[in-house]
């Protein structure tokens, strides 16, 4: 008996399934498990929008089905991608994160919550953009991260994507030349200098990887120029004299 009732509740899925393809938006959803499923289907499309902008990706990032394409010929039940869940995931954990923040004492009802933008803001993998580079500078090298640098920044300067300061370069060149990039790290600080021509900072972290690379020489004159281009640059003094060398 029970082998039945599953076996007739396979069916009936599969029926409403094939009922609801090749219509969009549909009468109500199939495979629905974060989403009340009592949600109205406008709703949840609006939500399903939400994530795109959030995201900066399109339906096919989470949704089987070819970009282009008339959204009836696409298989939105299938759970056949990996993206879709690991989103299911992402939305338990931003409401537990959320089921926390509003159990803080003193908390303002409806101050501000955790949504996908929080940590997305537009990409796909939210990763500070040091990190980024770092990993693309190691893998593939300070060519690589330079074109992957100028891309986003071209794509993406004026949104909230990426941190396009001073410090995501000189970030990204100080973890690779910790794994043992030196050139590749002495690259993206040249390239860093091109948008901050006058950073004293960018001086100082070029003289630690040239400590790294054992030259003391050029770091000793990469700290002059740190403190040439700021005086009150400590941390530039402070390694010229663990070296033994003069400002």
């Amino acid at each position: 008996m029970r082998a039945r009732l599953v076996l007739i509740t396979l069916v009936l899925a599969a029926a409403t399934a094939q009922a609801q393809a090749g219509k969009f938006p549909p009468d109500s959803f199939v495979n629905v498990k974060v989403f009340p499923k009592t949600m109205p289907v406008m709703n949840l499309i609006g939500s399903m929008r939400n994530f795109t902008g959030a995201l900066g990706v399109r339906c096919t990032h989470c949704h089987l089905g070819e970009e282009g394409k008339p959204l009836t010929t696409f298989d939105f039940a299938s759970d056949e991608k990996r993206t879709k869940l690991v989103a299911r995931q992402m939305l338990q954990m931003v409401g537990e994160i959320n089921r926390r923040l509003d159990s803080i004492p003193g908390r303002v009802a409806g101050g501000p919550a955790v949504t996908c933008t929080t940590c997305h803001r537009g990409v796909a993998r939210p990763m500070p953009l040091g990190q980024l580079l770092a990993d693309a500078a190691v893998s593939s090298g300070a060519d690589s991260a330079t074109r992957a640098y100028r891309a986003l920044r071209q794509r993406l300067y004026g949104r909230d994507a990426y941190d396009f300061g001073e410090p995501s370069l000189t970030t990204a060149a100080f973890r690779t030349a910790q794994r043992g990039k030196h050139d590749d790290a002495l690259s993206l600080l040249k390239l860093n200098e091109e948008f901050f021509p006058a950073s004293s900072n960018t001086s100082v972290v070029r003289g630690n990887v040239y400590l790294m690379k054992g030259d003391t020489s050029a770091a000793a004159a990469s700290f002059r120029e740190a403190i040439k281009r700021d005086t009150t640059n400590g941390e530039a003094r402070g390694r010229l004299r663990e070296i033994g060398q003069k400002p």
